[in-house]
């Protein structure tokens, strides 16, 4: 199946492309930030395989970041807030229920937790692939400077170092591929400044803020990295910590079977139960349940004793606290919690 692509604008004036697959529950992929190659996928036959497999279990959406792809790619702001507001904007111009959030091994890692700390009522599952929260993760490096350098002197031999670093990829024929995508997808200079401002994220503070459940995959080839996982994992609540074969820093190239298993199966141990992160008291179910059925304040009101008054307080209590900026999005929560009679 083909993905369909629209585009929806950032309160900053930035064009995001989005790219939706499938049905069901959604499963949002973020890109790699600051690297973007979505439209690319179908010439990678391993990325394809993946998102087809992905698509027959969710509607699974993609989009390129700010800077990169089919996105708008003449921007300054590369700021933690900016990437969150690349997200935010793909999540609120689809109106989705809440959904998985998957970050690998890139900037998106650390914008992750960010977005799932800030927003916890719109994350049902959070999945992090090999866990870090600093940009200087990814800049930090002895050689980052000349890696820069590089990406200015001969940005061919740049994409292509890169490719085999991030896969991992002996094969020079797919490593060519993917280099041929980084160098059509982004600019040297958007990339330069992406990568600079980097260095200055740290989202440490917000693990223990994290309330979604939160799955943390990690290959046991990359052992040298597992300790960063691991202390992701720790300082998340109950979060749970797997690791899977191969030495890939890909999910989709080495044994992808066993990262599809293990997100299926914490995807169907969290789901289900009418659970929510989020505190809501038995009165405020109900009133939400009513509302979601489609309950004016007035019937509410009469149906449970209250005065309308009464009753709109608490609608702002749960809008407040599942997240909610109006009745269609207090809807979809309930039933994605299964709180009404329709879900």
């Amino acid at each position: 199946m083909e993905p369909r692509i629209q585009y929806a604008k950032t309160r900053d004036g930035v064009t995001i492309a989005c790219y939706t697959q499938g049905e069901g529950r959604p499963f949002i992929e973020m890109p790699p930030i600051p690297v973007s190659l979505a439209s690319g996928h179908s010439r990678i036959p391993q990325w394809q395989a993946w998102n087809e497999q992905i698509a027959q279990r969710a509607m699974f959406i993609r989009y390129d970041c700010r800077g990169a792809g089919m996105s708008d790619r003449d921007v300054n702001d590369y700021s933690l807030d900016a990437w969150l507001l690349d997200l935010e904007t793909v999540v609120d111009s689809l109106g989705l229920p809440p959904f998985t959030l998957f970050a690998g091994n890139s900037l998106a890692v650390p914008v992750a937790i960010a977005y799932g700390a800030r927003w916890p009522a719109r994350v049902s599952h959070l999945v992090l692939w090999q866990a870090h929260t600093r940009g200087s993760h990814l800049t930090g490096h002895p050689g980052f400077a000349a890696t820069l350098d590089l990406m200015e002197r001969d940005w061919k031999l740049f994409s292509e170092t890169l490719a085999h670093v991030t896969e991992g990829w002996a094969e020079s024929e797919m490593a060519r591929r993917e280099a041929a995508l980084i160098r059509e997808n982004q600019t040297p200079r958007g990339l330069r400044a992406a990568l600079t401002a980097a260095s200055g994220i740290d989202v440490s503070g917000l693990l223990s803020e994290i309330r979604s459940p939160t799955l943390v995959l990690h290959r046991r080839g990359r052992g040298y990295e597992l300790g960063e996982s691991r202390r992701v994992a720790s300082e998340i609540p109950n979060a749970r910590l797997v690791v899977v074969e191969g030495s890939s820093t890909s999910w989709s190239l080495q044994h992808p079977e066993a990262v599809l298993r293990a997100i299926d199966e914490f995807r169907s141990s969290e789901n289900g139960s009418g659970r929510s992160a989020v505190r809501l008291s038995a009165r405020e179910v109900e009133v939400l349940r009513l509302l979601a059925e489609g309950r004016s304040t007035r019937e509410i009101g009469l149906d449970l004793v209250l005065t309308v008054r009464t009753v709109e307080r608490h609608i702002t209590n749960i809008y407040r606290k599942i997240d909610a900026h109006n009745r269609a999005q207090a809807t979809a929560f309930a039933l994605h919690h299964g709180l009404t009679s329709r879900s």
